[in-house]
């Protein structure tokens, strides 16, 4: 009986032990985040809030003692994008990994850019990279309002010109920078802050190489999941691709494919009643269709409208005489919209007559160029 009693206490001390090394492997490991707001003024609290959707907002917070110090610990299961906040109007992002301890100290009381941090590897590189492009971001500002201020001088067409190349080449010069940063540390979860300052399309290399890094280091990461599944789609309709099928109604209740014009040279043209640019625009489509239909040339509408009417009455007044007009009425949700990773409008796709994508986010002069070069 005692040998018997004596086994039993030795596997159930075994379990034990086996289930405390579990718990002590799951352990999620804490970050902390010591600091000093120079003058507090009234603040009396600091919040570290999570962007997750799942539980948003204020993860942890901390009280700030006289002298603006305060000690935040959270724990963080994995390397994620955090909001430090005094309040709404007054906070920073910071990118922290598991284990990280960080020091910061503001310039007054204002949190960002201006903040001494320590200790955090991607909130450090975030901010560094944002102060590397602040003198590019200042200088399309001044760029925009000489714009503006020219429009009523007889000169314009002129001046514009010029604004326009000054304008184009400080983005070019942002770029080249954004992107040395970017190929040092490309899995950071730094440059989602930076995304909207690359094209798609044309730096499409160095935005499949951050993806690439960023998926096989962060695959649960919400933020990295959203922008993998961008970045497959455009991988998709590429330069060269096959173009993805697109299967809505038309006007009518008819089901049109965009397969069934292989053979013919086809602008799919994104757009909506309800966007000016798009409207704008139609009149050039019109012409090149009317230079170039009898040559092979087709259009393929899809149209982000929610309203029928409204879709119609556009299509009537701009003279769109192709029959290729489709739509789900879903808005931004469109599903000929989402084949195309379509964020933006106008937005065209030109696929030549073995059904690949030969270009994209033509217009005017180029767009024609580019059509009367394919119809040949």
């Amino acid at each position: 009986m005692r040998s018997l009693l004596y086994k039993t206490i030795t596997i159930v001390s075994l379990l034990l032990l086996c289930v405390g090394t579990l718990i002590a492997q799951k352990t999620i490991q804490t970050v902390v985040i010591t600091g000093t707001i120079t003058d507090k003024g009234a603040y009396k609290q600091i919040y570290l809030d999570t962007l997750n959707g799942q539980n948003p907002w204020i993860y942890v917070s901390a009280a700030l003692d006289d002298n603006g110090a305060f000690k935040l610990i959270a724990p963080v299961p994995s390397t994620d994008i955090f909001r430090l906040r005094l309040d709404d109007q007054n906070y920073m992002m910071l990118i922290l990994t598991p284990g990280e301890k960080i020091s910061l100290k503001t310039v007054g009381s204002k949190l960002g850019a201006d903040a001494l941090i320590e200790g955090s590897l991607h909130t450090q590189l975030l901010y560094s990279t944002m102060k590397s492009t602040q003198s590019f971001e200042s200088r399309k500002a001044a760029l925009n309002q000489q714009y503006s201020e020219i429009q009523t001088s007889p000169k314009r067409d002129s001046l514009s010109a010029v604004i326009i190349s000054q304008f184009r080449a400080n983005d070019s010069l942002q770029k080249t920078s954004l992107k040395a940063q970017m190929e040092k540390h490309p899995a950071s979860l730094a440059w989602i802050f930076f995304q909207d300052k690359l094209d798609m399309s044309n730096d499409f290399d160095i935005i499949d190489k951050i993806d690439a890094a960023s998926f096989k280091e962060y695959p649960e990461n919400i933020f990295v999941q959203q922008r993998h599944q961008q970045v497959d789609v455009e991988r998709k309709t590429a330069i060269g691709a096959s173009a993805p099928e697109i299967e809505l109604t038309d006007p009518k209740g008819n089901i049109r494919k965009l397969s069934s014009l292989k053979g013919k040279v086809v602008l799919i043209d994104f757009w909506a009643s309800w966007c000016g640019p798009c409207r704008k625009e139609n009149p050039n489509v019109v012409n090149i269709y009317g230079k170039y239909h009898d040559k092979g040339f087709e259009v393929f509408s899809v149209s982000l409208d929610k309203d029928k009417d409204g879709w119609l009455a556009a299509i009537a007044k701009d003279n769109l005489s192709w029959p290729n007009h489709v739509s789900d009425l879903k808005y931004w949700k469109s599903a000929g919209a989402a084949a195309y990773g379509v964020t933006s409008i106008p937005f065209t796709v030109l696929v030549d007559k073995r059904g690949k994508i030969v270009a994209k986010k033509l217009r005017g002069e180029e767009l024609e160029s580019k059509v009367k070069e394919l119809c040949k």
